[in-house]
């Protein structure tokens, strides 16, 4: 079943897309088998936003290759884009060598604070809007604990460019870890229905997506039989194998391996399907998997069609857990995760470090079509020592002379002051 991990690389593709003007696509229907298809749309992209789409890409194959070296000899599910949407909202939170490494980590080195935070706003419009078929949503979210100030801008940051509720709370009651997980259960649509067992305060980001879309040409369910799927540790599983005949797709192959598209709904998103050869190795494939080996993919995918009869397992894949402190630190992130990080864009009251950073996904692929969802939480600590201690209980009787101001409460700018002596 490792061999699944290369074939879900389309899902990580959702974060090459962005918004600009949507266009209709005036090609004909690659699928001849159905008549009145839906037109597919085209995303029309601004020299700016284009610019950042290679370096989407590229994450997203680090950090496959990155966890495939973490979790060997396991079956991998992962959304690079939900991780690239929680990093870009702790990005906002960064400052100095701890902002160039989230950056770097990113692949978006170089690129100013604003032209990311633009590109993750505009690309997930872009992904809400170009396939009414497909039921697409993303969702982000910022919880602080009550006894830990956090700066307006940084919360203004989040909620512009990624539409993050916040919520304050308090992080030692029990219902602070049932409010996050009901979030989480709502945004997957119940496919994830835990997303955190514990929290410690003062601070949780959190991205979660789910897809749900039928094939633009469904499995029919009566050609799908029990077949043998040939594991990579060299043993033997049962599998229920889907089957479909000489369906008209995309189709490009090379010494090592072959490559086909399947669409969903409109044709706006697609599986990919990357099947080495017999006899080529799965991890060798990924270590060569880079942006530019991908883009060459996708080019001769473009202009290269088959009639294609296609046999696929149904399957399901949960993964309880993906911990990606020591990814990401390997993708060069290391400030993020010491006590010396520097994250005053947050707060300036105590030092917050990065706890640890951790990713749930689900997918279910069957002859209807596929049902996906992740979810990447953040998690942020203080020094030894903790947030805030908890607000004392005083009463306070303004019966005396006193003196006040008016302020504004981010720069503290006094815009009035007075003395009252008398009244």
């Amino acid at each position: 079943m490792k061999k699944l991990a290369s074939i879900l690389m389309a899902l990580a593709l959702l974060c090459s897309c962005s918004k600009a003007v949507i266009e209709e696509l005036n090609t004909d229907p690659t699928d001849l088998q159905k008549e009145e298809q839906p037109t597919p749309l085209l995303l029309s992209l601004s020299p700016e936003m284009r610019s950042l789409l290679a370096p989407g890409n590229d994450f997203a194959m680090r950090f496959l290759k990155e966890v495939s070296n973490e979790y060997a000899n396991e079956n991998l599910f992962l959304s690079p884009y939900s991780l690239a949407c929680a990093l870009g909202m702790l990005y906002n939170g960064a400052e100095g060598e701890t902002k160039e490494e989230i950056a770097a980590a990113m692949s978006m080195a170089g690129y100013a604070p604003e032209a990311l935070n633009n590109y993750f706003q505009t690309m997930t419009q872009a992904l809400l809007s170009i396939d009414p078929i497909t039921d697409l949503g993303v969702a982000n979210a910022l919880w602080s604990d009550i006894h830990f100030p956090i700066k307006n801008n940084f919360i203004n940051q989040l909620h512009t460019y990624y539409d993050a509720d916040a919520t304050t709370m308090d992080f030692s009651h029990p219902s602070a870890i049932k409010a996050i997980n009901d979030w989480g259960y709502e945004k997957t649509k119940g496919t994830i229905p835990e997303i955190v067992e514990e929290i410690a305060p003062p601070l949780v980001l959190a991205n979660a997506v789910y897809f749900k879309s039928a094939w633009r040409v469904s499995f029919d369910k009566s050609n799908t039989v029990s077949k043998p799927f040939y594991n990579s540790n060299g043993t033997t599983s049962t599998v229920q194998m889907m089957h479909q005949k000489e369906l008209m797709l995309n189709y490009a192959h090379t010494s090592d391996y072959e490559f086909i598209r399947l669409p969903y709904g409109n044709d706006a998103f697609a599986m990919n399907i990357l099947l080495p050869k017999e006899g080529v190795d799965i991890e060798e494939v990924v270590e060569s998997l880079d942006n530019a080996a991908w883009g060459s993919i996708m080019n001769a995918m473009r202009v290269h069609t088959a009639h294609v009869t296609l046999s696929m397992p149904r399957f399901t894949l949960e993964k309880n857990d993906y911990f990606l402190n020591n990814v990401l630190m390997e993708m060069g992130m290391s400030r993020a995760f010491a006590i010396n990080a520097q994250f005053g864009a947050i707060s300036d009251y105590f030092p917050l470090f990065v706890d640890k950073i951790m990713q749930k996904s689900y997918i279910d692929v069957n002859e209807e079509g596929t049902e996906a969802s992740a979810v990447t939480v953040i998690s942020m600590v203080t020094l030894p020592g903790g947030p805030l201690p908890p607000p004392e209980y005083v009463t306070v009787v303004v019966n005396r002379p006193f003196l006040f101001a008016i302020t504004e409460q981010s720069t503290n700018a006094i815009l009035f002051i007075g003395k009252v002596i008398k009244l």
